[in-house]
């Protein structure tokens, strides 16, 4: 037996020996070859039409040979669509910021697809090679298959990664601790003064250094784009001040104050401890503060108002108070319109 390859296709091919040196077609590709003597490689025929357009054969038509080109496989054509789609899907995504958690999202779908189009090219490639060169597309169905395969695991990985990285995010009491750290440092360089909702707001802290990130501004509780503020700030608060008590509420938990689901609001107090205040109860408490904000600011308005004012004390508040952003709280100096929206915008 005489075995060789087609030096087209590289198919292999086993003849009986009485067949060498006579001319043959490869059942594979349709390529016209001589059968080589054993040990020597096929050769094609010389003198016999070749086809001169890519991916084109040969074919005998009443004697008179013709040259035609085969229909592209459909699979292989969706199998290498779908591995670009999802290219363009998990950087869409992970770029364009279409979710809270965008990059993990993009991976997630990115690598579904590019599984999708893996499959898709292995019964292409077996379709093209069963047809004989009646169908074409085999470096699709290859390129689909290496990509696909080699895409699948990259966009895996990719998820795996930002899962871990997405469950082991801080809670809302390691962002609140980093907050208050800040805070005390904004108040020792604005003499004592904590950002006042007028002029500066918690994003503040960001913008002078205090906080490295504003992803710390963001509870991922609320499942918002990261570096959004979640927070609410109690707006003219000085910490030399000992007017103000350690319990004083300073920052909390924005609306909506059920982001949480486990029926508690998150609040951190002057002195630096984080407590959590049954949602039942919150209305009551943030009243409570309220009234003692009001009481101390009427107490510094006061020492500042009577005569012979120690010199160098904390300014009192200009104007009015600031308007309250829901019941009994005051929230960045925010009108009770635009916390309603904020409202809307975190459901």
């Amino acid at each position: 037996m005489i075995r060789f390859r087609c030096p087209k296709c590289d198919a292999q091919m086993e003849v009986d020996e009485s067949f060498a040196n006579r001319a043959a077609r490869c059942p594979t590709c349709g390529h016209d070859l001589r059968v080589p003597k054993t040990g020597e490689p096929a050769t094609p025929v010389k003198g016999v039409f070749q086809p001169t357009r890519p991916g084109a054969t040969v074919v005998t038509v009443q004697g008179e040979s013709v040259e035609i080109v085969p229909p592209m496989e459909t699979l292989a054509v969706v199998a290498l669509g779908a591995v670009v789609l999802s290219v363009v899907i998990a950087f869409g995504i992970g770029l364009g910021r279409l979710s809270y958690a965008p990059w993990f999202v993009g991976f997630f779908l990115g690598f579904i697809v590019a599984l999708f189009g893996a499959i898709m090219a292995i019964p292409a490639y077996y379709n093209i090679r069963r047809s004989r060169g009646r169908k074409r597309g085999k470096p699709l169905a290859v390129a689909a298959l290496v990509g696909g395969g080699g895409l699948f695991l990259v966009f895996l990985v990719g998820f795996i990664i930002t899962l871990v990285t997405t469950m082991w995010k801080p809670p809302c009491e390691e962002n609140l601790k980093r907050i208050y750290t800040a805070l005390r440092a904004y108040g020792e360089k604005h003499n004592g003064n904590l950002p006042d909702g007028r002029q500066a707001t918690l994003e503040t802290l960001v913008t002078e250094g205090h906080l490295d990130s504003s992803d710390w501004l963001t509870c991922p509780a609320y499942h918002v784009v990261p570096g959004t503020r979640t927070y609410a700030l109690t707006t003219d608060v000085n910490v030399k001040n000992p007017l103000f008590p350690d319990d004083m509420l300073i920052v909390s938990d924005g609306p909506p104050y059920e982001a949480h689901g486990d029926g508690f609001v998150r609040v951190l107090l002057l002195s630096g401890k984080i407590e959590k205040v049954p949602l039942a109860e919150w209305p009551k408490y943030r009243d409570t503060q309220e009234k003692r904000w009001q009481e101390i600011q009427n107490k510094v308005r006061r020492l500042q108002a009577a005569p012979g004012a120690r010199a160098g004390a904390p300014p009192a508040p200009a104007g009015p108070p600031p308007a309250a952003c829901g019941p009994g709280h005051r929230f960045n100096a925010e009108s009770a319109e635009n916390a309603e929206k904020n409202r809307n915008e975190f459901l």
